[in-house]
């Protein structure tokens, strides 16, 4: 449920009379705030309290009262007694709950404070005074835990991340709390909210000001961005990246890149919502091995300015067999919690069931399932990036449009890319390019990958640091012969991954 539907929920239930309340939220602030909202929105002048077992019990009011009543049986007392309209928020009540004695007690408060429907259901069977008084029950908690006993008399609200008006809001206030002269346009304001979207408003708060801290003043979206990494290392069953690779340290894949950078105004919500946009679902990128696809899913999540979330299939099957379809879940539903994303699906044909294996075989194929149908239905803002080697094992349920908006064929680079590719890498280990015959490099490479390229360069860095000497084309042109591509000592295998990209029509990212 979203931020202000949970909101708007609680009012509801509130002015409804209901007694009981269970509210799943990570971040209790904005659910006492919200209950404080509602006391001043009606004429019956609610007290709001507040109870967890280390504190007490705590009146929230101008004058905060606070009582040392923290022994849950004495807290439930005090709510029986308690002469005014209230609602008593109970902060992880549900720890107590396998307490049967306990949860007696609580099913008899809530009777207790039940508005009467019917004159023979009349609340003087529970109390003393001669009129009815209104009082609710807010139990929050991280997550649903409803007893049995409990069942028909709770209510469950659950109590949303903040959504692009609240976050916007909270940028306002951050900004005016302190005192901030920074002037931030609509575009920057934009990618704020993208940044911050996942988070709960207490996370926002303080990602804000450490931001601010390090960045005199400025609140930066990739410092904010960089705050859902604990809550992915906390979960476990997703590796979360920080990318750092440009799309202009990508050699060649032209076509590849101009399809993700128009892409990425879609991420814009005016722009999305002006031109009828949907979300882009994402991309599978398949082709020879060592031509970039893992090096491309970082730089296309450094592009978005997403986070970029890695799940390994293979991992995910050794690691967790037995409980792999819940961790794929709880995958999907992390990524879910802390977008906009990119969701980085490695060796995706990993996942393929194997027919020879009874016991992967079916955890494949709900794994398989599982991952397909919200592929098909999600509605978040998660950018999958899937690899595939073997992509003609793939089943055609994968390959349906649908599933990804578009599937690339990474081709070995052609001449004018395997320049770029030694430009490139030449200048990220502080050599100038021009100082190399780019076109001979790139003639004498005929038939190697990127990466391939990228080991010529490093071996040769080597020899000439063993040497003592400055880098030269002479080293480069050595290591060159001494190398063996894949194309040559797997030409078969290559020849027919292009022919079958060939014949079933794949987009060409080169």
């Amino acid at each position: 449920m979203s931020y202000q539907a949970a909101k708007e929920e609680l009012k509801d239930v509130i002015l409804a009379g209901y007694p009981l309340l269970y509210v799943v939220t990570e971040d209790e602030r904005p659910v006492v705030e919200t209950f404080h909202w509602i006391a001043k929105q009606d004429s019956l002048q609610y007290d709001v309290f507040t109870w967890n077992y280390s504190s007490g019990l705590v009146l929230e009011a101008e004058t905060i009262r606070k009582e040392d009543i923290r022994n849950p049986f004495q807290m439930f007392k005090k709510i029986k007694e308690y002469p005014h309209n209230a609602i008593f928020v109970l902060h992880d009540l549900h720890i107590f709950f396998q307490n049967k004695e306990l949860l007696l007690e609580l099913k008899d408060t809530v009777l207790h404070i039940t508005v009467p429907m019917t004159k023979e259901f009349s609340w003087k069977r529970y109390s003393d005074v001669d009129h009815c008084i209104y009082k609710h029950i807010a139990i929050t908690a991280p997550k649903a835990e409803i007893p049995l006993e409990l069942n028909k008399l709770i209510h469950v609200v659950r109590f949303g991340l903040p959504g692009r008006d609240e976050i916007a809001e909270m940028i306002d206030i951050i900004i005016k709390k302190t005192n901030s002269h920074y002037q931030m346009d609509r575009e920057e304001k934009e990618r704020l909210i993208n940044a911050s979207l996942g988070l709960t408003e207490t996370e926002i708060f303080n990602a804000y000001i450490k931001s601010m801290l390090r960045n005199n003043g400025k609140i930066e979206p990739k410092t904010v961005a960089s705050e859902k990494r604990q809550i992915v290392e906390k979960q476990g069953v997703l590796e979360y990246y920080e990318p750092d690779v440009s799309l202009n340290e990508i050699g060649g894949l032209k076509p590849l890149i101009d399809w993700v950078k128009k892409r990425k105004i879609a991420y814009n919500e005016v722009i999305r919502k002006k031109y009828g946009l949907n979300l882009p679902k994402g991309l599978l990128m398949t082709g020879v091995q060592g031509c970039g696809k893992s090096y491309m899913a970082k730089a296309i999540a450094n592009f978005l300015e997403f986070p970029m979330l890695r799940l390994d299939i293979g991992a995910l099957m050794n690691k967790w067999l037995g409980e792999s379809e819940e961790n794929m879940r709880k995958a999907i539903q992390l990524a879910e919690n802390i977008s906009p994303c990119v969701l980085f699906i490695d060796e995706i044909d990993k996942v393929i069931p194997d027919p020879t294996s009874t016991n992967t075989h079916e955890v494949s194929k709900r794994i398989l399932s599982t991952l397909l149908t919200w592929m098909q239905e999600k509605k978040h803002p998660v950018f999958v990036v899937a690899t595939a080697n073997n992509i003609e094992h793939l089943p055609p349920e994968i390959m349906r449009k649908g599933r990804f908006d578009e599937i690339f064929f990474i081709d070995l680079p052609e001449k004018q890319e395997r320049k770029e590719i030694f430009a490139i890498h030449l200048k990220k280990k502080g050599y100038q390019p021009e100082k190399f015959d780019l076109d001979l490099l790139a003639e004498k490479t005929e038939g190697f990958s990127g990466s391939e390229i990228e080991a010529v360069i490093n071996e040769s860095i080597f020899q000439a640091a063993y040497d003592q000497k400055t880098l030269e084309m002479p080293y480069l042109l050595k290591e060159i012969g001494q190398t063996s591509p894949l194309s040559q000592t797997m030409g078969e295998k290559l020849k027919h991954i292009q022919e079958w990209a060939q014949k079933n029509k794949l987009r060409r990212a080169n």
